[in-house]
């Protein structure tokens, strides 16, 4: 006695893998792929023996099931498996990529991809009064999940978005505290994935310094620097107290950065350090 798979699927050729202890009779499964032919209706007698039956009905339903075939039909002899259509969602994707190109404006976007993973999904309708709901923790990475809510339904999908990002790269090992220029960074293009941070832009190039040591081919983002502040540590810098009745000035040595506003320590030229706020570059005022 055989058991009989029929399968009649409309699909290109495809293959997947299976595991190499899998034994079939006939050359449509070979050990290693299980190939699917548009042109070919694909009959497979099997073992009547089930310690020789090697390949189960629901890996291969597993199988099937990732590359978007559903199980329709079962009966003692034949199982059944038709391709499902690719639904797409032109509008959530619209809404994704303009999301995603406020936070990383050089992103290039190649394709995005959507799947839904709600049990309702088939009624989902999109409309101007649904709502996408996307943390902005979610767009460090270029796969994840969101939710659409469309009145009081809510809709759930994961999406994975394909392109490439503009970035700059060190050229050479940066030392903290160092302003980054044109001369100190490369650009470069790289597949958009994971970005704990957001890169820095051209314009920010000879506005920052370095907050750590970054190292040779490292992309630099906006984690790594800093505003240029009004004083450098180790820099000298002009002090004067002022009471409105006393004036005095004198030339002291900033013992960290400070932006404008900020109060910093100072050391004197006979070594007593002194506490002072920044007024402007290379300026404190002792309080």
């Amino acid at each position: 006695m055989f058991f009989i798979l029929l399968f009649s699927i409309q699909i290109l050729a495809q293959t997947i893998q299976i595991k190499p202890s899998y034994t079939i009779q006939k050359p449509c499964i070979s050990p290693s792929t299980f190939d699917i032919n548009s042109s070919q209706t694909c009959i497979i007698p099997l073992s009547e023996h089930r310690s020789k039956w090697q390949i189960p009905i629901f890996k291969i339903k597993e199988h099937l099931s990732a590359l978007g075939i559903t199980h329709i039909q079962s009966q003692a002899k034949l199982i059944q498996f038709k391709l499902q259509t690719k639904k797409e969602y032109p509008n959530l994707q619209k809404l994704l990529k303009q999301r995603y190109l406020q936070y990383y404006p050089t992103l290039q976007i190649a394709n995005i991809e959507i799947k839904p993973t709600s049990t309702h999904a088939n009624s989902f309708h999109y409309t101007s009064s649904c709502q996408l709901s996307l943390p902005q923790r979610a767009l460090r990475k270029h796969q994840g999940s969101f939710a659409v809510k469309c009145g009081k339904k809510r809709h759930f999908f994961q999406y994975r978005i394909d392109g490439a990002i503009g970035v700059y790269k060190a050229n050479h090992q940066i030392k903290k505290d160092r302003i980054i220029t044109l001369k100190d960074v490369t650009p470069a293009v790289v597949p958009f994935e994971t970005f704990y941070a957001l890169p820095i832009a051209q314009t920010r190039i000879g506005e920052v310094i370095a907050r750590q040591h970054i190292p040779k081919g490292k992309v630099i983002t906006e984690m790594m620097v800093t505003a240029i502040p009004a004083v450098f540590k180790h820099h000298p810098v002009r002090c004067f107290y002022d009471d409105g009745a006393v004036h005095i000035e004198f030339e002291g040595r900033a013992l960290q950065n400070g932006f404008i506003g900020e109060t910093i320590l100072i050391k004197k030229a006979d070594g007593k350090a002194l506490r002072g706020r920044v007024v402007d570059k290379n300026m404190v005022e002792i309080q």
